[in-house]
């Protein structure tokens, strides 16, 4: 297809799995989705890395809701107290310091942490940025709450976006099929599509249950060289969408 635009759109999630960057390198615009619902505890604020012991565990960036019951991203603050984020550098440390890649990589992430950062979409957004640069993905990204678009919410927010941006192509996850209202895009021409992004097992690591879970991107960063990680978050098992 001629002039194709494909969009891709999500929560700006904290240190978050591959899967979410396949979404990003698949799409030709990516949107941070800034201004919707947080859900506390849950991959917004952490994420899963593996122990030196090969057991995953959770990371997380706590945070602080007491302003109000229902905040964005973009509104929720982060609760830096007297252990954090220190607490969280050590256990990053801990974890990976025998990695491969541990001196090339800690001390970017330790500093990006360390910084003061009002709000929790800020620290997970300079943390994809850096991901982003390092593996050189060079995607446009877009904030949503940059797009004026009053009172949409879920699956017509997400439509409206897509419009505006001028997108042939949405690139949705598939824990969205529950409130994607496919006969919208159909109607305004939008090809939906989700996405099939799949990792082996051997990329995985066991919690506490011996349930097999989805690492963060910070533990591919530490294993792998950047090319190794390109082609994992490619896919290419994966048509071209």
């Amino acid at each position: 297809m001629t002039n194709q635009k494909i969009v891709g759109i999500h929560q700006p999630n904290f240190l978050p799995w591959l899967g979410y960057f396949h979404k990003m390198l698949r799409s030709d615009v990516f949107v941070f989705l800034d201004d919707v619902q947080f859900s506390k505890n849950s991959v917004g604020n952490r994420v899963h890395i593996r122990r030196k012991d090969g057991v995953a565990a959770y990371l997380t960036a706590p945070v602080r809701l007491s302003k109000k019951a229902f905040q964005n991203y973009n509104e929720v603050e982060l609760d830096i107290g007297p252990r954090w984020p220190d607490a969280a550098i050590n256990v990053i440390r801990d974890a990976y310091q025998k990695s491969p890649f541990f001196k090339k990589i800690f001390q970017d992430i330790a500093d990006i942490i360390l910084m003061h950062h009002p709000h929790l979409a800020s620290l997970n957004i300079e943390l994809i940025y850096y991901v982003i640069q390092y593996l050189q993905l060079n995607k446009p990204l877009v904030l949503s709450s940059s797009i004026p678009i009053a009172g949409a919410q879920k699956s017509d927010l997400v439509f409206e976006i897509c419009k505006q941006l001028g997108a042939t192509k949405y690139l949705s996850g598939t824990g969205a099929k529950k409130y994607n209202n496919e006969q919208q895009f159909t109607d305004q021409g939008i090809a939906l599509v989700y996405t099939q992004f799949s990792i082996a097992d051997g990329y995985k690591a066991p919690d506490v249950n011996n349930e097999l879970v989805n690492l963060s991107i910070l533990h591919f960063l530490f294993h792998y060289e950047a090319e190794k990680i390109k082609e994992l978050i490619h896919c290419p098992t994966v048509p071209a969408y």
